[in-house]
């Protein structure tokens, strides 16, 4: 399964993104912040 990190500030379009990708197969990970993106890209 590929590893999609979803960034953005606005939390409906962070979960809309989040729940699409996941139904498409991809294990999506969701952030409000770059900053706190950054320790699931390094996973």
């Amino acid at each position: 399964m590929q590893k999609v990190v979803v960034v953005d500030d606005e939390p409906r379009i962070l979960r809309m993104l989040t729940s699409f990708l996941k139904v498409e197969g991809y294990e999506a990970i969701g952030s409000a912040s770059a900053e706190a993106a950054l320790p699931p890209c390094a996973a």
